[in-house]
């Protein structure tokens, strides 16, 4: 069955997913405000709109895959936003990874309009992306979802519901904290045993041989351009701009809960390290 999927954000995840919905047969409108992306995608068949507004007029169902907090209040209460185009019984399904907080209250605002939530932050990364093999972490009433998974799985294998809507995003705040330690044990660990004079093809399989080994370290070599050479790297080289901001959530939402995150801490200072010492991990 064909639905009305709108798309606002096309970037690294955004655009793959649109041009998975377009091949699957749904109708997509799609917003970005570079003009490039929204361009290719009117060329495979999307409908193009010039502000989120005209998304929503097009949509059942509208997916949010912005950068921030900031940019989700533009697309959704901003002077060319969604809020006024909604309709009842419309989804709209926030991608991007935010604080549970705000999402609660864009959630309680759209219900007082017959509107329905889907909190929905995303991993898997932009290889998944394109194979239509990305994980959700999805907050909200079951029935929703029930109603939204015809269109959530023609990119995603893995949909795992954690609860009412903010709890998806609190599921991914702790996946990328583990994910960001992760990486910074691991790039320790190849320094460390490189500079003992072991060959670092020999030590990644030592790793992967013991219980050091992790999905990081499987998929190591086929994460893309930006982990390339990461073997001479140092952590706060290695922690791309987007994990520095998911660790500066985690942060302010441990301390809304009251939970002492020693291993995080140390993981976000050391990543703010990489931008106060130039070290950007923009060549990535």
């Amino acid at each position: 069955m064909s639905v009305n999927v709108g798309v606002i954000g096309l970037g690294a995840l955004g655009r793959p997913i649109a041009e998975l919905l377009l091949k699957a047969g749904h109708r997509v409108a799609v917003y970005d405000v570079r003009e490039e992306p929204v361009t290719a995608l009117k060329k495979a068949g999307a409908q193009a709109c010039t502000c989120p507004a005209e998304v929503a007029q097009h949509s059942d169902m509208i997916i949010s895959l912005v950068l921030d907090g900031a940019q989700t209040d533009e697309i959704i209460f901003g002077a060319t936003g969604m809020l006024g185009s909604l309709e009842r019984g419309n989804i709209v399904a926030l991608g991007s990874t935010l604080s549970p907080a705000p999402v609660k209250k864009i959630a309680a605002v759209l219900a007082a309009k017959g509107i329905d939530t889907l909190d929905m932050p995303i991993s898997g990364g932009i290889v998944a992306a394109r194979e239509g093999k990305l994980s959700l972490m999805v907050g909200g009433v079951q029935a929703v979802l029930d109603r939204a998974l015809p269109v959530l799985r023609v990119f995603a294998n893995e949909i795992t519901r954690t609860g009412e809507v903010g709890s998806g995003q609190a599921a991914k705040l702790a996946h990328q904290l583990v994910f960001a330690t992760n990486v910074m044990a691991l790039l320790e660990g190849l320094s460390l045993g490189v500079a003992g004079g072991v060959e670092p093809a020999a030590l990644k399989q030592v790793f992967k041989n013991g219980l050091a080994n992790s999905t990081v370290l499987q998929v190591w070599d086929d994460l893309g351009p930006r982990w390339k050479g990461m073997l001479e790297a140092t952590p706060p080289d290695a922690m791309p701009p987007n994990m520095r901001k998911d660790l500066h959530l985690v942060l302010e939402f441990a301390r809304e809960l009251g939970v002492n995150l020693y291993l995080g801490t140390q993981a976000s200072m050391i990543a703010d390290a990489g931008v106060a010492t130039g070290h950007d991990s923009k060549q990535f």
